[in-house]
């Protein structure tokens, strides 16, 4: 009956979800009665989403019905949204996930730090994305980012009412842009990046939408790119090249080099780990790198028996399956929840593993360890951030799919800072020569946050372009 009753309320919501917003767009729909046929191309593309939306939507309701990581901000995402009613000059800030809201954090300290009299509020696209937003800006409004469809991005964007919008990294969906430029709002994309494949989609878009074109080349908007190729890229599509700056990579801004050493020893002590253990990290790890992970530390712990483990899915809603998995291999999965409700008895024993079962604690279980290997490498995925370890001196692992990450790898590897294993066997290896020549670890570690060191300063570059933006 509880089932039931969660589907039933989840219809409900939906629907009505569907209808305040079919309402909105009927309104939007009648507006346009009178205009030209290109500027109906926000309408072409709302039918494209919704088509989409229709051939796929068994497979959305039944997430929708059954995963509440779906379910989550789906009135926001209808454009159902608190309107922004503070005097003061607004600036939006989006991040897709959690690496491009974690980017934003320099630069919106900086803003607030020497503009207060502007307003900074925050929006996400994913769900762990919006986690680390409402965790990281508490004191700020954080919310879901609209979808893409015409009178939903412009309900919102006339509810937000923004002096312009900050973009991390570039995420372009053609309604919101086309409704920021219909709306005379700037847009200034920072840390900006753009691939050579969208590059040609973003080509193709153009020629069939003058709005889009002109939204996209629009003088009032300002492109902060990463490298020269993301520049040079940017200007082939039209964009004017006085409009172009080329900052650097702001993310090695945010990443610490040091955290608090109270921090790391509350850690430590929570999960009762000494002075002479020896901490392997397994970060934003992947369906199969966990049963590597413990095939490897159960060899390496019958020599090294002060060898911990702890694992840390990329994603939370699979420590159900982790937790299994380190059960089935005879292991004891000790997770950070019951710990901290000190609902875990300790055994005392080298057959337990940690599990990190929280959002957000990344950072300082890194703090914590000796070695990490980084998840999403030894399955063809591409890789997760590995500069976050690297930048607080830690000798960092991963696998040869890391193809997401090929700048921060290239850096790396080049400066051998890091070490690509490509078999169980070689991780094994691997470890288990950092244990025996500690020194060899330690001088890795430092290398490594010596590329983080030299990689600073993005955030400066784009700050003194969005300086004289606020002033004019």
């Amino acid at each position: 009956m509880g089932v039931a009753k969660n589907i039933n309320n989840a219809v409900a919501k939906t629907d009505e979800l569907i209808k305040t917003s079919t309402q909105y767009k009927n309104l939007y729909v009648n507006n346009y009665s009178n205009i030209n046929e290109c500027d109906k191309m926000p309408l072409i593309f709302d039918s494209l989403y919704l088509t989409a939306s229709l051939l796929g939507s068994p497979y959305l309701l039944f997430k929708i019905l059954t995963s509440k990581r779906y379910r989550s901000g789906l009135d926001q995402r209808f454009g159902i949204i608190s309107e922004r009613l503070s005097s003061k000059p607004g600036i939006w800030v989006h991040g897709a996930s959690v690496g491009e809201i974690i980017t934003a954090k320099s630069i919106i300290e900086r803003i607030n730090e020497e503009f207060p009299e502007w307003e900074t509020f925050i929006s996400a696209t994913t769900n762990t994305g919006f986690s680390v937003a409402e965790r990281n800006f508490s004191n700020k409004n954080v919310f879901y980012f609209p979808l893409d469809l015409s009178w939903i991005t412009e309900r919102v964007i006339l509810k937000k009412s923004p002096n312009f919008i900050l973009l991390i990294e570039l995420e372009v969906w053609p309604n919101f842009l086309i409704s920021a430029f219909k709306n005379n709002i700037p847009v200034i994309v920072v840390n900006g990046r753009i691939s050579n494949k969208s590059v040609k989609a973003y080509r193709a878009i153009s020629r069939i939408s003058k709005d889009f074109r002109n939204s996209l080349i629009n003088e009032k908007n300002v492109f902060c790119a990463r490298t020269e190729l993301d520049a040079q890229r940017f200007r082939d599509l039209g964009i004017p090249g006085k409009r172009i700056f080329v900052t650097g990579t702001m993310k090695y801004d945010n990443i610490p080099t040091h955290i608090d050493e109270n921090i790391s020893k509350e850690l430590a002590e929570l999960f009762r780990i000494k002075d002479n253990d020896l901490v392997l990290v397994g970060g934003s790890t992947h369906a199969g790198e966990e049963e590597i992970l413990i095939r490897v530390f159960e060899r390496l712990n019958k020599t090294f028996p002060n060898l911990k483990l702890i694992l840390v899915p990329r994603h939370v809603e699979r420590t159900r399956d982790v937790a299994r998995l380190i059960e089935k291999t005879g292991f004891i999965p000790v997770r950070k929840t019951e710990v901290e409700r000190s609902r875990y008895k300790w055994q005392n024993t080298n057959r337990e593993i940690i599990l990190i079962d929280t959002v957000g604690d990344l950072e300082r279980v890194y703090s914590i360890s000796d070695f990490v290997f980084i998840g999403k490498s030894l399955v063809p995925s591409g890789g997760q951030n590995m500069m976050e370890p690297a930048g607080l001196g830690r000798p960092v692992i991963f696998g040869p799919h890391t193809f997401n990450f090929k700048e921060e790898v290239d850096l790396l590897l080049k400066n051998s800072a890091a070490k690509v294993i490509k078999t169980e066997e070689e991780l094994f290896e691997t470890i288990e020569f950092f244990i025996k020549n500690p020194d060899v670890a330690k001088e890795m570690g430092f290398k490594a946050q010596q590329v983080v060191n030299g990689k600073r300063g993005a955030t400066d570059r784009s700050i003194e372009i969005i300086r004289d933006i606020i002033k004019n």
